[in-house]
């Protein structure tokens, strides 16, 4: 059975005013048969005052339009999922699959493992991960091994690239009273899968800095981070959109890097810095032989690799390879005529 958690106030669980009416006038008819002598407006006065009393401890929650409420109301009534590897057995089949889809990455699988059965002994369950921040050249695979990471975990994954220049902005949000006011990419997963433990991908953290909204807003993705990765905070954290708190402390985060000296001192200091050899030839054509397993076309998918073999004298990437890849998946299965 999937476990659940609480990571928002159980009182967001209340149910509003008109659906307490709406439950009572269905209560009344089926004994009484009509409406009569139901005395619905100074009920749903008294009804609302005592909502408007239970709520009073997030009052934020009550200034959020009908469609706002809703995800909030509901995550708080169900729980959310905590989602992962739930025993050792599984812990070690999940890095079992990390390593063969990425053997040059093993000090990264290890300590994954390593993490995910300490956390086991103490009765946590789930892909539950302290930051890490993965540092290599460009196309080394570190944005790969994160998304079969989520893939193989059965998590869901959101990437955040600080290439984008609003990076910070979708790590912390955009408060109400602003034009564009947006939830943080992390509540917003949380609110969208009601999964208390979704893998969050930061691209290019090296290329972080202060970047400005249309409005003259500023915020830096480092100054977000730093509230979202330290567990004492994340447990608390208020979104400024919906002015409620959530716990976001269940999530991974995973950051990548091209070069360490780019990452700001406070963001490796809270995070397990892990550096990511280049993979060799041998590497990738393991890689290339899994990801083309399911092409029927063996003639297509030899032809690729003896190409892939000749491309890789001459320096290749993971990114390169999955750009192949495409390439030969969509030639196999381009139209025939005869």
């Amino acid at each position: 059975m999937t476990e659940r958690i609480d990571i928002v106030s159980p009182l967001l669980g209340v149910a509003d005013a008109a659906e307490v009416i709406d439950a009572l006038r269905k209560r009344w008819r089926a004994r009484h048969g009509n409406m009569a002598y139901f005395a619905g407006n100074r009920v749903q006065t008294r009804i609302e005052a005592c909502v408007k009393r239970k709520l009073s401890g997030v009052p934020g929650f009550l200034a959020l339009r009908p469609e706002q409420r809703e995800p909030l109301r509901r995550l708080a009534r169900e729980g959310a999922r905590i989602l992962g590897p739930q025993t050792a057995h599984e812990v070690d089949e999940l890095v079992a699959a990390l390593h063969a889809e990425a053997p040059w990455i093993a000090a990264v699988s290890a300590a994954i493992q390593q993490q995910l059965l300490a956390a086991l002994s103490n009765g946590r369950k789930g892909l539950r991960l302290p930051p890490m921040l993965l540092v290599g050249s460009p196309g080394c695979g570190k944005s790969h091994y994160a998304r079969r990471l989520a893939e193989f975990a059965g998590v869901p994954l959101r990437r955040i690239d600080v290439g984008s220049g609003s990076s910070g902005f979708r790590v912390g949000g955009v408060e109400r009273g602003w034009g564009s006011a947006t939830p943080s990419v992390p509540v917003e997963t949380l609110l969208a899968t009601r999964v208390a433990n979704p893998l969050m991908l930061v691209d290019e953290i090296d290329k972080s800095g202060v970047v400005y909204s249309d409005r003259g807003m500023s915020t830096s993705i480092a100054t977000s981070l730093l509230e979202v990765l330290d567990p004492g905070t994340a447990a608390h954290y208020e979104c400024p959109v919906h002015r409620v708190r959530i716990d976001v402390s269940n999530i991974s985060w995973i950051l990548t890097a091209n070069d360490l000296r780019g990452v700001p001192a406070p963001l490796q200091d809270r995070c397990r810095v892990i550096h990511v050899p280049e993979p060799g030839l041998p590497d990738l054509l393991r890689l290339y032989d899994r990801m083309t397993a399911d092409i029927d076309d063996v003639d297509t998918v030899a032809d690729g690799r003896a190409h892939l073999a000749v491309l890789g004298a001459q320096g290749l990437s993971v990114r390169n390879l999955l750009a192949w890849v495409a390439v030969v998946r969509g030639y196999a299965h381009r139209p025939r005529h005869h």
